[in-house]
């Protein structure tokens, strides 16, 4: 597969296994709403060329941002036309977290086994699964029993064949976790958290080689996940692992 359909594809996984709350497609640009839980989900993403003025579209964006209460923010992809991240620039729109996004091609790389029991479970995620998750970020958003917890939603919204991993200790709790969807034979890995104090133990590995030898049953033939450009242990493992090609970047910019 050439490069740019390869990125196009995992650009759809990526984006499919991380739904928004409401999208609305503009002129070629898809707009995300998500209550501002994230910015993946709270973003404008460039899908194609469009026939407005560029300057009105902008506009368009944040009076939609400005009417939820909202940031305005522009996911800018390497592979975009440089020309929008710089009209952003000259209206004092800042940069902030530059992304990398991998792919491992499954054929090329041996499959990984997972060193201890990890447990793999469908739709839909449990309590405790996101419970842990919010622990290991720091990131509450709702009491994690309320349906209406906005991660929960989310996630309920994925269409995809899906599944949720978790590493325990020996009293039973979880210490990592992950989950990955399905998307036109790629999985695309999401959401990997570990207990702080339970770091460089090897349990992301192998929270992270599990889900890949469950895609790899239901005849996944690639992997790929997005991880921030100054998190250095993190795409080291994922290195290690056989994530060893670069797609694209992204940034993100917000006034």
């Amino acid at each position: 597969m050439q490069t740019d359909d390869l990125s196009a594809s995992v650009e759809e996984a990526c984006l499919n296994a991380w739904p928004a709350l409401k999208e609305i497609f503009y002129d070629g640009w898809l707009i995300r709403l998500a209550e501002g839980e994230t910015r993946r989900t709270n973003s404008v993403n460039v899908m194609g060329a469009g026939r407005y003025a560029v300057a009105d579209k902008i506009a368009y964006c944040e009076a939609v941002y400005r009417a939820h209460g909202q940031p305005t923010y522009f996911r800018i992809r390497s592979n975009d036309d440089p020309a929008l991240d710089a009209l952003l620039a000259a209206r004092g729109f800042r940069a902030e977290d530059e992304t990398l996004t991998l792919f491992m091609d499954f054929a090329s790389t041996p499959p990984q086994t997972a060193d201890r029991d990890i447990e793999i479970i469908g739709q839909p995620p449990s309590l405790e699964w996101l419970a842990a998750h919010a622990r290991f970020t720091g990131r509450p958003v709702a009491p994690i029993a309320d349906d209406g917890d906005i991660r929960r939603r989310l996630l309920d919204l994925v269409g995809l064949p899906i599944a949720f991993a978790a590493a325990r200790d020996g009293d039973g709790d979880i210490v990592s976790l992950a989950y990955g969807a399905l998307h036109d034979g790629l999985v695309s890995l999401q959401w990997v958290a570990t207990d702080p104090a339970r770091r460089r133990e090897g349990l992301s590995r192998a929270v992270l080689a599990a889900l890949m030898g469950w895609a790899r049953d239901q005849g996944a033939t690639g992997a790929c996940l997005q991880v921030v450009a100054t998190n250095a242990p993190a795409i080291a493992l994922y290195r290690q692992l056989g994530f060893d090609r670069e797609l694209y970047r992204y940034h993100y910019r917000v006034q």
